[in-house]
């Protein structure tokens, strides 16, 4: 008797019993070679421990205990129960088609680097082009668990309480996807629609529509939506639009396993835009980025090839406001400095603003970029406006065996002193437009550390200023009390040079010079305390019909936001010995 004929008489014997709710035991190898050579076509082999089952209803299927799937030479899955539907038509003519799969209790593991090209473009292949036939409609997974491999630590990660449908009802119709899981003690949520695989199978785009949502009630709560095409050509490639929301980005890269430059300093933050990726490659040509109540816009891309992503992006915001709570910065001296939270990748940023709050520091139209590397930071300021005047700089942070190698260099022009120390709540006590230039590098496990190392040079200089509280022309014309309310030294120009080792700095060059006042500087300032012991030595000038002139000598020392002003009694115009350390 033909094959097909005895098929169709066990399909017909099936039927009837079917009909009365019936199932039956079957031979393990029996049903087994029947699954398999059903799943042969989509790169599966199957095994099985335990008993066997055929039953009809709600369609002809066999169910198998203690299963073991493998792809190809991996062990994709095992344990648990597994059904396999067959469609009817196929069983009537000799053969074994998938209709839908039920999985329940699987342990999957994926092997530490999967190869999904070759498999999915099989796959793919095998698609018809105009046939219902040959492809299961429907996929289950109930309390399943996957287990993969962590690229941080090379130990396994597992996917617990896995459930997913997965729908095709027709050939031509889209692919639909639903899915919950717990992966390191957070919920999420998977939905993918609108997937058509037979176009991917003609090397056609395909539109679909994902989205994701994890831990409504953890600090890193977030959701992902994207919509657009996807194209099979030696891999998947998607193009289209997308948005990021997280509450918290370090706590969300924490539970992906990923890591991001400068993620620790970013909190809430949104991303949206277009997207295209090819290969490893993520471009966003069209850029929206949200960070604590600022938005940024641009374009950027990020590679995640090579074990070190690489970030790259030219961003521009109208305004940008950094808020420094109080007390948020003290302390700061004494807290270690480690790059590597903030390294986890390559950065290359170009940032544009055209208005900037830094705490309680306004500054304009600034332009400047960020360059990271392994154990190596870069910024650049080349150009902002801070109070009338310009500031450029450029700082380099490179760790080594003495903690970190600082340098730092800068300059400005033009900027009102005492418009920014009333920005920054220190009193008013030194007007004018200021000019300099620094020089500076150190190295320290801290910024204290640092500070005690510092050396290099630095210069400033003051045009049509005032020293508030002060009144050097009056002690130099014998006219009145120098100290006194109200006193004031009105200087044309004040020229300051300082020469810095070992986080002190010794004046090498000052002077003060007024149309009514000339006075020379000397002294130092000790940066890990940020005070000052300055003298300054008033040069004697001789009003009209007198023959001497009075000389005097001012004590300016304590901290740099508020010295304390002083006169020294003193004949001579020279320093006094006990001045010699020129300390306060």
């Amino acid at each position: 008797m033909p094959r097909w004929t005895v098929l169709m008489l066990c399909a017909a014997t099936v039927l009837l019993a079917g009909a009365s709710g019936l199932t039956w035991t079957v031979a393990t190898p029996w049903g087994v070679a029947l699954a398999d050579r059903a799943l042969a076509p989509y790169g599966l082999a199957l095994d099985a421990a335990g008993p066997v089952e055929l039953s009809l209803l709600p369609a002809p299927a066999l169910s198998f205990a203690g299963i073991r799937l493998r792809s190809r030479d991996h062990l994709l899955a095992e344990g648990g129960t597994m059904q396999v539907q067959f469609g009817l038509g196929g069983l009537v003519f000799g053969r074994a088609e998938v209709a839908a799969v039920a999985l329940s209790g699987t342990r999957f593991t994926l092997p530490e680097e999967p190869d999904w090209a070759a498999p999915g473009a099989d796959l793919l292949e095998r698609l018809p082009e105009a046939s219902e036939r040959l492809f299961p409609r429907r996929l289950v997974l109930t309390d399943a668990s996957l287990t993969v491999p962590d690229a941080r630590t090379g130990l396994g990660e597992t996917v617990s309480g896995l459930n997913l449908v997965a729908t095709w009802p027709r050939a031509s119709s889209s692919l639909a996807v639903t899915a919950s899981l717990v992966w390191r003690g957070i919920p999420a949520t998977v939905a993918v629609s609108g997937l058509r695989p037979p176009a991917l199978a003609a090397g056609e785009a395909s539109p679909f529509v994902a989205s994701a949502t994890w831990a409504a009630a953890s600090p890193g709560a977030g959701s992902l939506d994207l919509e657009g095409t996807g194209l099979w050509q030696g891999g998947l490639r998607l193009s289209g639009s997308g948005r990021l929301l997280t509450a918290s980005l370090p706590d969300t890269l924490d539970w992906l396993g990923g890591r991001l430059p400068l993620a620790p300093l970013v909190g809430a933050m949104s991303l949206e835009g277009r997207f295209e990726t090819r290969s490893d490659r993520i471009e966003l040509p069209d850029l929206r980025i949200g960070l604590g109540g600022n938005s940024l816009e641009g374009a950027g891309a990020v590679v995640l090839g090579g074990g070190r992503p690489a970030v790259s992006a030219t961003l521009a915001a109208e305004r940008f406001a950094v808020d420094l709570p109080a007390g948020s910065l003290a302390g700061w001296e004494r807290r270690a400095l480690d790059l590597a939270p903030y390294t986890g990748g390559d950065l290359d940023l170009r940032l544009s603003v055209g208005a900037a709050r830094l705490g309680t520091l306004g500054v304009e139209d600034v332009a400047g970029g960020l360059l990271i590397r392994d154990g190596v930071v870069e910024a650049t300021l080349g150009r902002a406006t801070v109070r009338g005047g310009t500031v450029k700089g450029r700082a380099t942070l490179v760790s080594g065996n003495a903690g970190l190698d600082a340098k730092a260099q800068g300059s400005l022009d033009r900027v009102d002193l005492g418009a920014v120390l009333a920005d920054l709540g220190a009193p008013r006590w030194l007007l004018g437009r200021a000019r300099g230039t620094l020089s500076l590098e150190g190295s320290g496990w801290d910024l204290a550390e640092i500070s005690h190392r510092v050396a290099g040079r630095a210069s400033l200089t003051l045009d049509g200023g005032e020293i508030l509280g002060l009144g050097l022309a009056d002690m130099s014309h014998r006219a009145g009390p120098a100290l006194r309310r109200g006193g004031r030294t009105p200087f044309e120009r004040a020229q300051v040079t300082l020469s810095l080792s070992d986080g002190v700095g010794d004046i090498v060059q000052g002077q003060i010079r007024g149309s009514a006042v000339a006075a020379g500087l000397r002294g130092r300032v000790w940066l890990p305390d940020r005070r000052l012991g300055l003298w300054v030595e008033i040069e004697p000038r001789l009003p009209a019909g007198a023959e001497t002139a009075a000389a005097g000598l001012v004590e300016i020392s304590g901290p740099w936001a508020e010295p304390a002003i002083r006169l020294v009694p003193t004949r001579n115009p020279g320093l006094p010995a006990a001045a010699s350390a020129y300390a306060p």
